[in-house]
């Protein structure tokens, strides 16, 4: 039976068979995890852990609990088309009631927190949340992305006004960098989005084209970090790489084409890596079933599909750390609630399962900064804790089978 408990009890005590901590220890038989008011109280075996008298007990049996997930790349954008007709002739009102029913698929397959690489309407869905006008995850979100003129946030085949109506800021030079900067700084934005090469999705540009020099990112950053917020660079050729990590970037969004001075480059900054990894089997697909992707994405894309693996184990056996970013957005083969195809392909490619499960928990939490908050089930931590049916250790596509989701101590779904 499908549920969402109106009144939670102001302590909770959830059990079940298997427990990953998502800390990278041993999973724990018969574990338990009690909540109060909001927050994790305490976690552990059951029979060590002390279950308060006035605690409301769920047994979630055969199941595996969990930390909340957390995409590291997404856009809620509220489309469901490749082409950008799909945004041009569909009103805005529309397109925001499709984000909120994305916002609700992310909530419902175990997605707590994301971080929204560009969206327009991001930063208002992340009020509606917090608010609780609408049900969804935790956001994090870039709002407007910063572009050179003719790079990848550029829409190269509109006028350039109506390319910055539609949601990325076009800036050159460092001190139309800096200004932009402060532009979505001054809108909300968590983080700032950059664009350090082509594209696949970009019309007249290529994967491993550098975009901006190093200054002009060194400008944004500077902007940036000067108030605590990050930035996260688009950036799939290794030159490219290089330069947002020279320019002083916190994570690199891609990286289709790394090479081993760019992986050296991310371990010696301590920079995060976002591998978007599940689009590799979207690549695929898109041969045979190309929806309405254009000529050039679908040529762009299989140009990716060898490298795009490759990049990722470089990065993972050099001890890079790895983020879960599926860099969905809401069209075919990326449809919200499918985001779990990110940790599951990793895993396909050749990382463990366990690190699978710390790039979407753990290390995507550090990636957004917020590992203080969430990413872990230890005591202090915002209870965002989810429940699936299996051992995700034993076939990682049980993360796709959630049975139980709770954000912040608040019950959202429960399959009993």
């Amino acid at each position: 039976m499908e549920r969402r408990p109106e009144g939670d009890a102001k302590v909770i005590a959830l059990k079940a068979a298997m427990l990953i901590d998502g800390t990278g220890a041993d999973p724990i038989d018969n574990g338990v995890v009690v909540v109060e008011e909001g927050k994790i109280s305490s976690v552990g075996k059951e029979g060590e852990v002390r279950i308060p008298s006035d605690a409301k007990v769920i047994d979630l049996g055969h199941r595996c609990i969990l930390p909340g997930l957390i995409d590291a790349h997404v856009h809620i954008l509220g489309v469901r088309a490749y082409s950008l007709a799909d945004r041009l002739v569909n009103p805005h009102d529309f397109l925001v009631l499709r984000a909120a029913e994305d916002c609700f698929k992310l909530l419902k397959a175990g997605y707590t927190t994301v971080r929204d690489c560009g969206s327009k309407i991001a930063l208002s869905l992340k009020r509606a949340t917090e608010e609780g006008i609408i049900p969804g995850p935790r956001i994090y979100a870039a709002g407007r992305t910063i572009s050179q003129t003719g790079g990848h946030g550029d829409i190269h085949y509109l006028p350039r006004e109506e390319a910055i109506r539609m949601g990325c800021l076009l800036a050159d030079g460092p001190d139309d960098c800096r200004r932009a900067a402060r532009e979505v700084l001054r809108e909300g934005a968590d983080f700032i989005k950059i664009h350090t090469t082509g594209g696949v999705g970009s019309e007249k540009d290529h994967p491993w084209t550098p975009q901006f020099t190093v200054e002009e990112i060194r400008a944004i950053t500077d902007e940036a970090h000067r108030v605590g917020k990050r930035v996260a660079s688009h950036a799939q050729g290794a030159e490219g790489v290089k330069n947002a990590i020279d320019g002083g970037v916190d994570s690199i969004e891609h990286g289709y084409f790394l090479d081993e001075e760019a992986v050296e480059m991310m371990l010696s900054k301590g920079v995060f890596f976002v591998p978007t990894i599940a689009l590799l089997e979207v690549y695929k697909k898109s041969v045979e079933k190309p929806y309405d992707m254009p000529p050039w994405r679908l040529r762009k894309q299989r140009m990716c599909i060898d490298a795009m693996p490759k990049s990722l184990m470089m990065a993972y056996k050099a001890g890079v750390k790895i983020a879960a970013g599926s860099d969905y957005f809401g069209a075919p083969l990326r449809e919200h609630g499918n985001n779990a195809d990110e940790p599951i392909t990793m895993v396909k490619v050749g990382m463990k399962p366990m690190d699978a499960i710390l790039a979407a928990t753990k290390v995507a939490a550090e990636c957004i900064g917020i590992e203080d908050k969430v990413g872990t089930l230890e005591e202090g931590k915002l209870a965002d804790i989810i429940a699936v049916d299996g051992n995700p250790l034993e076939d990682i596509t049980a993360l796709k089978k959630v049975s139980y989701v709770m954000k912040g101590g608040s019950t959202f779904y429960y399959v009993s």
